[in-house]
């Protein structure tokens, strides 16, 4: 373990003349650039450091609650700045002299609820992503990204880790968060699939209180990807009971399907899909 450890910090963050170089995670490893002597430019991609994921998971957390500031000192929160800033930030402390010192982790705050309120993709999985855009080259970012993807969609959010070991603000320490699978990486299906599990209406504190859970799942989620070090190990969605992919995929033949794209679960969004018709989509009833 100790040699992993040693492994990932030497070569996922190498500090060159001040400036944070990362040696790549995996693939990558081609796409490293070197900073001139006595340059201040940060080269992407930035880099990283081991990180403890319990500790991510409070961090985001109380970022997303608002207890825990950005770079710059002020006062923000939820859910895409809550998991931007746990992993960005604490970079930062780790390495004052990093690209990530020099990030305003505020920036993300747009991204809550949807992308300004719009219920797309879930504001954590935003901030996650932007977070190892940074960290990652592009390559290592889309697989690590897949990844995290894959694992929102279909795994029960909040995880019990998060009742175990987060510690939550007053009036909810003993407070069960009822699970529920997303089978989606939207905001507002997310949102929707928990209400239906607990009964409970999305403006009541509980929901609140579910997404600043979930954003300390998606931190750690984070943290344990990039601590391995492999991106790419669950590719897409493993749920394929609804087959769409087989026709659905990016192609020159329109007719046979090729009119659109995607990787998530068909029935998270299209709940009246049963059966196509004997002539496809756009003839005829569905059976």
């Amino acid at each position: 373990m100790e040699d992993r450890r040693n492994f990932l910090k030497n070569s996922l963050y190498t500090a060159v003349a001040g400036v944070t170089v990362a040696t790549g995670l995996q693939a990558a490893s081609n796409s490293t650039a070197e900073a001139a002597v006595g340059s201040t430019k940060n080269v992407h991609p930035y880099g990283y450091l081991p990180l403890d994921g319990d500790e991510i998971r409070q961090r985001a957390y109380d970022s997303a609650c608002g207890l825990l500031p950005a770079s710059d000192g002020s006062s923000h929160n939820a859910c895409a700045f809550g998991v931007f800033n746990a992993i960005i930030g604490r970079l930062a402390e780790l390495d004052p002299n990093s690209g990530h010192a020099n990030i305003p982790t505020q920036m993300m705050e747009w991204g809550a609820g949807g992308v300004a309120g719009y219920g797309s993709i879930c504001g954590a999985l935003n901030g996650a992503c932007a977070a190892i855009g940074l960290i990652c080259a592009n390559n290592d970012a889309k697989l690590f990204i897949s990844d995290l993807l894959t694992w929102y969609s279909e795994a029960l959010l909040p995880t019990p880790l998060s009742q175990i070991y987060l510690k939550p603000l007053p009036g909810f320490e003993t407070v069960e968060i009822a699970e529920s699978v997303a089978a989606s990486n939207l905001c507002h299906s997310s949102v929707t699939s928990w209400c239906k599990v607990s009964g409970i209406a999305s403006s009541s504190p509980l929901r609140k209180e579910r997404c600043k859970r979930l954003v300390g799942d998606v931190a750690a989620k984070v943290v344990e990807l990039l601590n391995s070090g492999i991106g790419g190990t669950y590719g897409n969605p493993r749920d394929n009971s609804s087959n769409c992919g087989q026709c659905h995929y990016s192609g020159p033949n329109y007719d046979a399907g090729q009119n659109t794209r995607g990787k998530m679960n068909c029935y998270s969004c299209h709940v009246d899909i049963k059966k196509v018709g004997e002539n496809g989509h756009r003839f005829g009833k569905l059976k």
